[in-house]
């Protein structure tokens, strides 16, 4: 979980350390310090924890992996105790060959909270270090385990042209990729002629507004070594 979280927090400008007086990740920007709490599923210890984090900052996450759908009823009932909690939520994608994580909730930090003796010390302690510890020993939509797949499979229809489903399969998909083309919910597929799919405009504008983004990159990468 630590290696996937810390790339998110380097990529907006923190200078990230893990196990940091107690915290698992501690991270910089200027002044600003925040702290996230990792465990493998969210239960009371991980909240009592990142409440106390708040004694130094307001910018306290938990960071859980993700679930495997976003309408799960425990998740979402998870993420409206952290908004009246004000704790942020880091979900990491721990289900895909592309470890990443996403920031769902920031926390309110309505408020400026003051210098303290605690988070001089976390700051301190950061900025003394030369090398990292492990940890743990942009509200955006959540990359679901299912939208992962939609996202694969648009990947290879952008790459390879109209497809079969059973090609697609052939192609390292997951046996559920007819399923998938044929609810269509994301709005990316759209029927060619019998059995065969190809990507509708939202589909190609997804891919190329999220060209950065490590999943759609890395399935695009993918897609182009698949003879």
């Amino acid at each position: 979980m630590y290696e996937p979280v810390r790339n998110l927090l380097t990529t907006q400008g923190f200078i990230v350390r893990g196990e940091v007086k107690g915290c698992d990740i501690a991270a910089i920007q200027g002044e600003t310090l925040w702290i996230v709490e990792m465990k493998l599923s969210a239960n009371i210890t991980l909240i009592y924890q990142a409440m106390e984090r708040q004694t130094a900052t307001n910018h306290v996450f938990i960071a859980i992996p993700r679930p495997r759908k976003a309408t799960d009823a425990n998740f979402r009932a998870l993420q409206k105790l952290l908004k009246k909690l004000d704790l942020g939520l880091i979900t990491v994608a721990l289900d895909s060959p592309v470890k990443h994580a996403e920031i769902i909730i920031f926390p309110a930090a309505t408020r400026v909270k003051k210098e303290t003796k605690k988070s001089a010390a976390i700051k301190k302690e950061i900025l003394g270090r030369t090398t990292d510890t492990i940890g743990g020993t942009s509200k955006t939509a959540i990359n679901t385990a299912y939208r992962e797949r939609c996202v694969k499979i648009a990947c290879l229809l952008e790459a390879k042209g109209p497809l079969s489903a059973k090609i697609l399969v052939q192609q390292g998909c997951e046996k559920d990729a007819y399923s998938i083309l044929r609810s269509n919910y994301s709005g990316w597929f759209a029927k060619v002629s019998k059995g065969i799919y190809g990507l509708t405009d939202a589909g190609c504008n997804y891919l190329n507004e999220n060209s950065a983004t490590p999943l759609v990159a890395y399935y695009r990468m993918k897609a182009l070594d698949i003879v």
